[in-house]
């Protein structure tokens, strides 16, 4: 292995053979591989196209925002208590089919909402969805090595970019072909299919049982690596609403991009996000995670602060490559980090934790981007948006993140 800088990765178990599918689960790794591709086309078939759509109905850049934010509300408040709840049971499998199903519901009611309060409920109901994020990556890391869960967590967020991809570029060819509501039906109907491959895969069993007290959270709510890039990914986050999920659609929309050109602007990001995942592992095991974390972050402050000066969409989309690049790194290493070196049944808990304090970025990154772009214009969302990227950067300085400390 190359050697490494400060705060580099420990090396892997070499008696532990590193595969991406291990043969042993290969049968059920692929069938999740298919649950979790249609889950994430059923939530982002219509993303890129949400706020020209919210604008439709006659909202301004306040209520943008707001029913933007209505998507974190239930993951803020939900994420925690489900981890736990899947912690208790022992079982992740009904709660993800439980997410597939209000996710599709959702989808079904944004493409019937006629009112901004309406597409505000379900915004949220496809919100409560997304909660169940926390035991995806739970259900999927148990068929691996504990020693090859970064690779686990990468594989399945390639899966995920890949579906993204796929269903930014779709939804806006639908739009363009069937109409402005035909992507939310059209993600229902994804949402739904992703039950029958849902069954066909197999659990794995834990080992034990989980006790379930203020003891064992408060054990896990209090790791100080748990708490450092929690914080960090709500920065990574906020920087995700604010531009590519958020206010890019926006400002390409102004530079005369259209439906399918909006689609096209943020599966390019995708892609580079995807390939960022795949190999996030591969980068911190050799430049070590401070240093990753470092230049993904400034490569995410860059792309960001250099929106506002471009005055065409080919160039906007150029940017994204860097900004897809950084995401897709950043954001696989802070799962990654979030359950390293905890039991499986404490795993759940974990990321809900995790996963819970970063939908605050969600939350908060629609809100004050609709508020900053309504009083001082969408110029100013971006150098927001680009400082909290910096912020970032600045972060992995932390003791936390030094060598010895990740060992």
């Amino acid at each position: 292995m190359a050697k490494t800088f400060s705060g580099e990765a420990p090396p892997p178990d070499e008696s532990i053979p590193l595969k991406l599918i291990p043969s042993s689960n290969r049968y059920s790794i692929w069938f999740f591989c298919i649950v979790n591709f249609l889950w994430w086309i059923s939530l982002y078939l219509y993303v890129p196209l949400l706020p020209v759509y919210i604008q439709s109905t006659g909202a301004n850049l306040d209520v943008v925002g707001a029913v933007l934010s209505a998507y974190a509300i239930p993951q803020v408040l939900l994420r925690i208590p489900i981890g736990i709840w899947s912690d208790r049971l022992g079982k992740r499998k009904p709660l993800v089919g439980a997410g597939i199903v209000f996710t599709s519901v959702g989808a079904l009611g944004l493409g019937l909402a006629k009112t901004p309060w309406l597409l505000f409920l379900a915004r949220m109901t496809t919100g409560v969805g997304a909660a169940t994020w926390v035991v995806f990556p739970v259900y999927f890391t148990a068929y691996y090595p504990a020693d090859d869960s970064g690779r686990a967590i990468g594989l399945i967020n390639f899966v995920r970019s890949v579906a993204l991809i796929a269903a930014t570029a779709g939804g806006g060819l639908m739009a363009e072909k069937l109409g402005l509501r035909s992507p939310y039906f059209f993600a229902a109907l994804f949402g739904i299919s992703a039950l029958p491959a849902l069954l066909t895969t197999k659990e794995s069993p834990m080992s034990k049982m989980p006790v379930a007290s203020w003891v064992n959270f408060r054990s896990v709510v209090t790791r100080p690596l748990l708490i450092a890039i929690s914080a960090m990914a709500i920065l990574l986050t906020f920087t995700t609403f604010a531009g590519v999920f958020g206010f890019v659609p926006v400002y390409a929309a102004g530079l005369g991009a259209s439906s399918s050109e909006l689609g096209l602007i943020t599966m390019i990001n995708l892609v580079f996000a995807a390939l960022g995942a795949l190999g996030a592992a591969w980068v911190w095991e050799r430049v070590g995670y401070r240093s990753t974390i470092i230049w993904s972050a400034l490569l995410i402050g860059a792309s960001l602060f250099a929106t506002p000066f471009i005055s065409t969409t080919i160039v906007l989309m150029s940017v994204q490559i860097a900004l897809g690049l950084g995401s897709g790194v950043l954001s696989t290493m802070f799962m990654t980090l979030g359950i390293r070196g905890l039991p499986r049944e404490q795993q759940a808990t974990a990321m809900g934790v995790f996963q819970a304090i970063y939908a605050i970025g969600m939350l908060a990154g629609p809100i004050v981007s609709g508020l900053l772009g309504s009083n001082r214009g969408l110029s100013d969302v971006f150098f927001l948006a680009g400082s909290v990227g910096l912020l970032i950067a600045t972060l992995a300085l932390l003791p936390i993140f030094s060598r010895s400390n990740l060992h």
